[in-house]
């Protein structure tokens, strides 16, 4: 079951698994948070290796214990349409922890490893996701704001290489990829939206909301390993 948080944006319901209450490891760490940036490329070529699209990272915490969650897609997932299941969570899972164990020992000790579908409400983090999802309707938050707007909800149009252009009550809004914070697939308010003007909807690209025994939901599929944990 989903769960909305203060700001609106829903938070999938994963499955939690307990870590060791160890010393953070200061080299992948600044001011006190996750240097995504440093495990990002990384992470990206061992996934490719494995069969797999690195889609999100995500650092959160939950109580004291520290939480590295990654999104994942098949490859080519964009041309299969082929969804994430568990046993795809797993064998990423699995690959990974081997792999750093061996690359990045003093991160396994401290940061709980989480291996998670996109779900229907998928992250959208490059220009490539846009354009797999033109016509669709999308919600962006920005970092800053853009002509007074923070928050959007609108269809997926046309991408450049440094924005992308929604359409949101019929008004045609271009949003630089720079002042994204985060971005989702909104496919829930898609029925209840007022149908784009400008922007054709590509309606036969909506997934039907009951998904097939296997595939991917809206709750995200997951699962975890635990800081220190043996394999």
């Amino acid at each position: 079951m989903d769960r909305k948080g203060p700001d609106g944006w829903v938070r999938p319901t994963l499955m939690v698994f307990p870590a060791k209450n160890f010393p953070i490891a200061k080299s992948f760490h600044k001011k006190g948070r996750m240097d995504l940036q440093k495990l990002q490329l990384p992470l990206e070529t061992q996934l490719a290796l494995l069969g797999f699209e690195l889609v999100c990272l995500e650092s959160v915490r939950e109580g004291r214990d520290s939480i590295l969650r990654l999104y994942i897609d098949h490859l080519d997932g964009a041309t299969s349409n082929r969804k994430i299941t568990l046993d795809d969570c797993v064998a990423a899972n699995d690959g990974l922890v081997i792999w750093m164990d061996a690359e990045f020992p003093s991160l396994r000790e401290t940061v709980n490893l989480e291996i998670s579908s996109p779900g229907m409400e998928r992250p959208l983090t490059k220009q490539a996701h846009y354009q797999r999802f033109a016509g669709r309707l999308c919600r962006i938050q920005a970092r800053m704001p853009l002509n007074g707007q923070k928050r959007f909800k609108g269809w997926i149009g046309e991408c450049a290489p440094d924005s992308v252009t929604i359409e949101e009550d019929g008004v045609l809004k271009t949003v630089p990829f720079e002042i994204i914070q985060k971005s989702r697939l909104a496919p829930f308010d898609e029925a209840s939206t007022p149908q784009p003007k400008h922007v054709v909807a590509l309606r036969s690209n909506i997934p039907d909301v009951h998904a097939e025994p296997g595939a991917e939901t809206s709750a995200d599929l997951s699962v975890g390993t635990n800081a220190g944990a043996e394999e």
